[in-house]
């Protein structure tokens, strides 16, 4: 039997594994699949696949395929709160760092309100030329305009994430760690 013939096979018992066995997270579910359905974490894709080749699946690799899933819904959405984690301490590091070089007078602490200013009106100036002016513009500078608005929006919102703080990303994360711990109960 084939690789895909057995990822299909997984597919219909968990659908999410079978999607991430074609996506980067490959390795971690082959990982999980040979941990829940051969007992070894170690275990190499082909090993997993040998198993499963008969095509048909025992109640036992059923509810094991079934615990492989929720014990990679929940790695998965630990690797996303870890790196929302990480990215909100890198916020408030950089907030921390403005506060301190404003308590000691340095000039240095109005770097990020200025940079902050400059994408801000840039934002809205390239909302105005495209929106407003857009028909106008010459055609040689559409194509630059349209750049800078895309490069803009991607400053705007880390202005306003640096600002005004981002609780979004840590509400998805808890939000899937419940649904799971629930799924789980």
């Amino acid at each position: 039997m084939s690789d895909f013939d057995w990822k299909s096979l997984v597919g219909s018992v968990s659908p999410v594994l079978a999607t991430a066995l074609g996506g980067p997270f490959a390795g971690a579910a082959v990982k999980i699949l040979a941990d829940k359905v051969l007992g070894n974490p170690n275990a190499s894709e082909g090993d997993v696949a040998q198993v499963l080749a008969s095509g048909s699946l025992t109640g036992e690799q059923i509810v094991a395929i079934k615990k492989a899933e929720q014990d990679f819904e929940l790695e998965k959405a630990k690797l996303e709160q870890s790196g929302e984690t990480t990215r909100l301490q890198d916020v408030a590091d950089a907030r921390r760092q403005t506060v301190a070089l404003a308590e000691t007078g340095s000039q240095i602490a109005w770097g990020a309100p200025v940079v902050s200013c400059i994408i801000i009106a840039g934002f809205f100036a390239c909302i105005f030329m495209v929106f407003v002016r857009g028909d106008d513009l010459p055609e040689n500078l559409t194509g630059l305009v349209n750049y800078l608005f895309g490069a803009l929006t991607t400053g705007f919102v880390g202005v306003t994430q640096y600002w005004l703080g981002s609780s979004a990303g840590s509400k998805r994360a808890g939000d899937t760690l419940r649904y799971i711990a629930q799924k789980k109960g």
